[in-house]
Formats: C-alpha cells, sequence, structure tokens
C-alpha cells in the first residue's frame, strides 16, 4: 500500500512536466509528508477533452458515499480487483488520473520481531530524480448542500524486487508512454489493465532507510527524507 508521500515539485512544474493543458489547482505547499484526507495533485481529463491539473482529497469519497469519512479507508485500490469494488469498478472505464508524487514511504517490520516493536520507514523515489506518477482512480461527491468535493485513490499492485524487501505491495507508476492511454475516457480491456498497472521496472526506484519521526502525521520538512 502507500500511505505518505511527498510533494516538493512546484505546481508549474507539474503541469510542465506532464503536459496539462489547463490548471485548476491552487499552489499547494511542499510537503514531505502528505498524508491521507490532504490535498494531492491530479491529472484527468476534462469533459471538453484536455488534460486537467487538479488538486483532489487523497482518499476516495464514492459519489454515493453517506458522508467523507469512508475516504480514508479508500487511500489504495488493489488493481486485481478493481472491477469487482464498489467503490472502484464504475470507475475505472471513465474517471482515471495520474497522481504525481515526489517519492513515498513504506514501512517494514523485520521478521521475527514482537508485534509491538516499531516498523522501519523507507523512503523511495526515483532513482533519476523525476517525480513518480501513481496510476489512480477519481470521483466527485456532494455534501448534503450540494458542494463538491473531488477525491482520489492511488491504485497499488504486486511489489517489484527493489520493493519487495520492504513491503509485498507498491504504488503503480505509469512511464510517460502510458499516460495517455490511462487518461483517455473509455473502458480499457483486462489485458490492457494488466499491462498498463504492472509493477514497475527493479531500476526504476531507490530506497533507503528514514527516521520514525514520519510516523507522526503533523511532522513535516526535508529532514524527514535524510538517510538514517
Amino acid at each position: 500500500m502507500c500511505g505518505r508521500a511527498t510533494s516538493t515539485t512546484p505546481r508549474d512544474t507539474l503541469a510542465q512536466f506532464l503536459a496539462v493543458d489547463e490548471v485548476d489547482a491552487p499552489e499547494l505547499p511542499i510537503s514531505w509528508n502528505v498524508a491521507p484526507t490532504q490535498p494531492v495533485y491530479a491529472v484527468a481529463t476534462s469533459s471538453k477533452g484536455a488534460r486537467k491539473l487538479r488538486a483532489l482529497r487523497w482518499g476516495l469519497i464514492p459519489s454515493w458515499a453517506e458522508g467523507p469519512r469512508i475516504g480514508a479507508k479508500l487511500i489504495n485500490a488493489r488493481s486485481e480487483t478493481l472491477a469487482q469494488r464498489p467503490a472502484f469498478r464504475s470507475l475505472v472505464g471513465t474517471r482515471r488520473a495520474l497522481l504525481p508524487v515526489s517519492g513515498f514511504y513504506e514501512w517494514h517490520r523485520p521478521e521475527p520481531s514482537s508485534p509491538l516493536a516499531p516498523k522501519q520507514p523507507f523512503y523511495f523515489r526515483r532513482a533519476d530524480g523525476q517525480p513518480l506518477v501513481f496510476a489512480g482512480l477519481w470521483d466527485l461527491w456532494l455534501d448534503a448542500e450540494g458542494r463538491p468535493i473531488r477525491s482520489c485513490t492511488i491504485i497499488t499492485t504486486a511489489a517489484n524486487n527493489t520493493m519487495a524487501p520492504v513491503h509485498h505491495r507498491m504504488p503503480v507508476v505509469l512511464p510517460p508512454s502510458a499516460w495517455d492511454d490511462w487518461l483517455r475516457p473509455e473502458p480499457l480491456s483486462r489485458a490492457q489493465l494488466d499491462e498498463l498497472l504492472a509493477p514497475a521496472p527493479d531500476d526504476l526506484l531507490e530506497a533507503h532507510r528514514v527516521g520514525i519521526a514520519v510516523n507522526t502525521a503533523v511532522n513535516d520538512g526535508p529532514q524527514l527524507i535524510r538517510e538514517s
């Protein structure tokens, strides 16, 4: 899974990197500890076919949900069960998104160890320093007064050889060659989904241990990603 991320690339730099046609997002604060329910940048296709950059709440709130609290439980979506889960199956065809981040954290509990022992956090980023672009889904929820909340979830897949020593799952990282296919607002076949949602190449990511300060969501700053 993916439960924390970093976002240190300015909005306009991301817009250029992702070749968006329209920016409809505020400049989000740079953060080394982005947590669920906070806003993240996302790119989706508008009703006019344009590639639009928005800020969405991390943690999917399905359009049919009674309230937004469910979003805290839907921060990730397993690629293998997208078509079965009610929260995701209607979105796979037309509400796919690109979710750019600078890096992400994952936690590992060494074996054997006590279930109460703290997990060791690791930081993952692209080896070439470029932003990571995750595959995601988004939805629009309206409250009782008709006020909208756009939210998103990160799709995960089986870990590659770089990720596996830390965790058995990883976010789906899409290369630029896949962005158009993922953003095209039309259904994809199971074979197309399997190809797009495969684990990243083993040499794409690099990782190192970091301190446990990242465990607390209110902590922030570049010191969080320093190797420990």
